[in-house]
Formats: C-alpha cells, structure tokens, sequence
C-alpha cells in the first residue's frame, strides 16, 4: 500500500459578506415588511413571503444577507428561530423624511463589516477589478469565485447608495477655493455668541472634503474626518442646527432689503 498518495485538497472558503446587493435585499426587507411589519415571524414563513416552499438554499442566502445589511435581526434555533425587520430597515423603508431614508440606505451599504473596511481604504476610488482581486484572494482570504461575486455585489451596493456622491473630492483649485470658503463661513458662523465652539479633530488619513450643491446655485464645502459613527452624526447635525442663525438667511427680507438697496442707488 502506498503511502505517497496526493493529500486531499482542502476547499477554500471565502470570508462572510452579502450575497445579494443591497438593493435586492432591501426589495426582500419591504416584501417582508409589507405582511409583517415588525412582528417576529418563522423563518419558514419568511421564505413563503419571499416565493419560496421552504428555507432552502436561495432564502436562507437572503435572509443571511439582509442580517449583514442590519435589515433583518433573528433569535432562536431551529423551528423556533423567529426573524423581524430591524429599525433601520423600517427607516430605509417608511422614513417620511427623505434625507433619513437616504442615510439609513448609506448605513446598511456600510454595515458589513468587508464593506466598511474597503470604503475606509478606498472610497469611491476602487483600483481595478483584477487588483481588487489580488488583493481579496491574496490577503483577504477569498477564493477565486467568491472575490468575483463579492467585487459584484460591493460596486452594485455603493451604486446603489450613492456612496460616491459623498467620497473625498479630487484636489483642484476651484474645490480648494470652494473647500476654503465653506470652511470659513462655518467659522465665522461658530464665532457667533450663541453658537457652540467646538474643537477641530486633528487631521488623519480620513480627512476628506465634500462639496454640496445648493438649490440657489451655489454650494457648500463639509471637512472633515469620515465616515462618522452614529453618534458623532447626531452631535454634527445638532451642532449644525445650533449654528443656523449664523448661517442661514430669510430670502424674503433678503430679497427686500436687496431692493431697497437697488433704488437708493
């Protein structure tokens, strides 16, 4: 009997992330939505829902991915495992704030933790296909089909969350100049006597800055140090919100005031 027979190749298994796009996931969080709200539900019943006789292989990849998505949450084993749909996937949904709903979608792009990690690193500035998958089978531990299927569903997720309309602008001179105004008025807004003083974070790899188009045609810069937790956005926008008498104007006695102006000359 010969003992130098070939050793027994060991499958690779790439590391956990969604199956599914985001946006396939959130079209399985409203159809669950839409019957049952957020009461805990079988998981059984979840995949009749979703057409399917059982929690067969394609249901139990959805409901795996709308659980990395932060859509779905679940308790219990076996018969007794229930699942509901979680709060952000309700403000994904039925926010009556568009903003929010946004936000949350923004959110759950970023909830798997392989999501997170490559938006940190690369932003909306991805190398190339065949580098990214170098750099998953290689030290990330995909294998050759899964880093496929992965760089799939991540490019379709951050499309679909408009996550490259919030990436770090490129360095030219008229975003600089914009950058640097915005920078100033939020400033000089922050001198004011009843408006918050903060303290800038120091600069880091994250900083980035963001140009935001106003309906008046003009636009405001953002710098700073992201993404933010959850936490830091609720102080943010507080803190915005504090701000507004120094940054916001009434238009109609702007308008009235300019008028004025307009015929004393």
């Amino acid at each position: 009997m010969s003992h130098d027979a070939e050793p027994r190749r060991v499958k690779r298994r790439s590391p956990s992330y969604p199956a599914i796009s985001l946006e396939q996931a959130i079209h399985r969080a409203r159809e669950l939505y839409e019957r049952e709200r957020q009461h805990p539900t079988p998981v059984e019943t979840v995949a009749h829902h979703w057409g399917y006789k059982s929690l067969n292989g394609p249901a139990a990849v959805s409901l795996a991915a709308l659980k990395k998505f932060g859509l779905l949450e679940d308790e219990g084993n076996g018969d007794a495992r229930r699942a509901r749909i979680s709060d952000l996937a309700v403000d994904v949904l039925a926010h009556p704030d568009e903003t929010q709903r946004r936000r949350a979608v923004r959110s759950a792009a970023l909830e798997p933790a392989i999501h997170q990690e490559l938006w940190e690193r690369y932003g909306s500035s991805l190398p190339s296909d065949a580098n990214l998958h170098w750099e998953l089978t290689r030290d990330r531990g995909f294998s050759e089909t899964g880093a496929a299927e992965f760089i799939k569903e991540y490019k379709a997720t951050v499309g679909f969350a408009q996550l490259e309309q919030h990436a770090e602008l490129p360095t030219q001179e008229p975003a600089a100049a914009a950058t640097t105004t915005g920078t100033s008025a939020v400033a000089a807004a922050s001198a004011q006597p009843d408006s918050p003083v903060g303290t800038l974070p120091a600069a880091s790899e994250r900083r980035r800055s963001f140009l935001i188009p106003l309906i008046s045609g003009g636009t405001v810069a953002v710098e700073g140090d992201f993404p933010l937790t959850d936490q830091d956005w609720i102080q943010f926008m507080a803190v915005l919100t504090a701000m507004r008498p120094g940054l916001v104007v009434n238009r109609v006695a702007y308008d009235s005031e300019a008028e004025d102006a307009r015929l004393l000359t």
